[in-house]
Order: structure tokens, then C-alpha cells, then sequence
């Protein structure tokens, strides 16, 4: 917890005007570039016709720890504020696109992903992507329990529509590209010319839907460098006590110029403070 503390605090000295979200975490259409407007109409009457439903059941969901939707569980709570915090720094800069990555594997990153895409999908007034751009170890399709059968690296390797890849998880107002198989030729194919054109589709489509690309950890590929012109902002998980202060270091420096809005400490052992509230 201490070097984590120290590498942030380095960070913020380094970028005073940039804001880092400490959020302790466990084991279609409003603009995004203008607040809420609370009298506007939500949007409830979603039609997934080309898009196909995939109803994901509670249990399945909260065995996999998917938990932000779930009110009677308090560490849903965690989820949302995140959701607040991340909604009004990119409605403040007018962004539509974020990634989620962490220094190394394992520290949760898929895990907050998927929560803050949920979280964010409760706003009556907001609708959500989320896509699993992590090809060497995509997980949102056991996490949702999608039963994909194809995936974006299929649609990067072959002629596929956009819809042929999209599933809605049975939530209103959102959408995941799933990933589907390894793709040990990650780098090439998030680096294409068809990746450039399907982040502009998406972003082109749906102007006024939030992005989340949950992306591979920073310091075991080059992917993430590769792909950073996709994002607007992004977010970094970190496992409490996983990381020396040198990873945590480098994986900040490698952020530096992807307007980094904060970041998450995920596995921590001190229970959020608003928890029982």
C-alpha cells in the first residue's frame, strides 16, 4: 500500500492539475459532453433487433464477483461512486472513449470493467459499451457468460458485420464486444487500419454512448501503446501489495501523455469507509 502511495504521489506532484481517483474495490442516448438533464425522458425502450440478447443470470454474475447492480450487496456501492467520478471528469472534457488496464495480470482490470460498464448502464439517461480488446486474455465472455462463438479478433481477421460480434448481456442499455480465442498477433491487429475504422464506427454510430475498452496490462505487452490513440482517458487498476514501486512507476510514465483520470486499488484488505452506510 505504501509504494503504491508513493508511486501516485509522485504522479500527482509530477501532473498537479491531474486528479487520481483512490477507489478501495474487492476481490441510447445522452451527450456525454453536457451533465444529465434530469427532466429529460430515460432511455427505457431499447430494441435489440440485430443485436443478439444473451440473458446473463444473477448468480452467474455475482459468482464471477459482477456485483454493481446488485443494491442488497454493499460492496456495490464501491462500483457506483466509481461511475460518478469517471462520468463527471469525461463529461467535464467532452470524452467518449476509456480504457481500463493495470501494470501486470491478474489485478482485476476485466473485474472493474465490467462493474463500472454495469454501473454506468444503470443511469437511466446513459447507454454503454463495453469491448474486451485484451486478445491475448479476453474474459468478459466467461464473465458474462456470453457462449460467444465469434469475437473481435474475428472481426479483425475476417469479413464480418459489426452486429455479427455485439451481444446484449440482458441489461438495458448496454452492449459488449466480446473477445473470443488468443490472438498471439495482438499487437498487429489492434494497430490495423480495420481497428482504426471500427473504433471510428463505434464512436461515429453511437456519438453520444460511452466506450469502455478493457485493454491488456501495460508492462507484459506493447498492445496498449499501440491502441492508445482509441482512448480519450484511462484508468489503472492495482492489486494492494502486488506491484513494486518501480512497475507502478513505469506504468504511470507510460500513461503520461493518455490523460490518466485515476486509479483504482483493487484487493484491499481496509474495507471502503462508506461500506454499512
Amino acid at each position: 500500500m505504501d509504494r503504491i502511495q508513493k508511486a501516485l504521489d509522485k504522479a500527482k506532484a509530477k501532473h498537479s492539475e491531474q486528479a487520481i481517483i483512490d477507489v478501495p474495490s474487492t476481490n441510447e442516448e445522452n451527450a456525454i459532453s453536457s451533465p444529465i438533464d434530469p427532466l429529460k425522458s430515460p432511455i427505457d425502450n431499447i430494441s435489440y433487433q440485430q443485436t443478439r440478447v444473451v440473458e446473463t443470470s444473477r448468480d452467474h454474475l455475482e459468482s464471477n464477483r459482477i456485483i454493481a447492480g446488485m443494491y442488497g450487496n454493499p460492496q456495490s456501492t464501491v462500483f457506483r461512486m466509481l461511475r460518478t467520478q469517471v462520468l463527471q471528469k469525461m463529461r467535464a472534457n467532452n470524452w467518449q472513449t476509456i480504457a481500463i488496464t493495470s501494470p501486470t495480470a491478474g489485478e482485476g482490470k476485466s473485474l472493474v470493467a465490467s462493474n463500472l460498464a454495469i454501473a454506468i448502464a444503470m443511469e437511466l439517461n446513459q447507454t454503454v459499451m463495453l469491448v474486451d480488446m485484451d486478445l491475448r486474455n479476453p474474459t468478459l465472455n466467461k464473465y458474462f457468460d456470453l457462449n460467444a462463438e465469434l469475437g473481435l479478433k474475428d472481426y479483425l481477421e475476417q469479413n464480418l458485420e459489426l452486429k455479427d460480434v455485439l451481444i446484449n448481456p440482458g441489461i438495458k442499455r448496454m452492449v459488449i464486444l466480446p473477445g473470443k480465442g488468443r490472438a498471439e498477433d495482438s499487437a498487429e491487429l489492434l494497430s490495423s487500419p480495420k481497428m482504426a475504422n471500427l473504433v471510428a464506427e463505434l464512436k461515429a454510430q453511437y456519438d453520444s454512448r460511452l466506450i469502455i475498452f478493457d485493454v491488456p496490462p501495460l508492462l507484459q505487452t506493447d498492445d496498449v501503446l499501440l491502441s492508445s490513440k482509441y482512448f480519450d482517458c484511462s484508468l489503472l487498476v492495482l492489486e494492494d501489495g502486488k506491484n513494486k514501486e518501480s512497475e507502478i512507476t513505469k506504468a504511470l510514465q507510460m500513461l503520461e501523455n493518455n490523460n490518466l483520470i485515476g486509479s483504482v486499488l483493487n484487493k484491499s484488505n481496509k474495507p471502503p469507509t462508506h461500506q454499512y452506510y
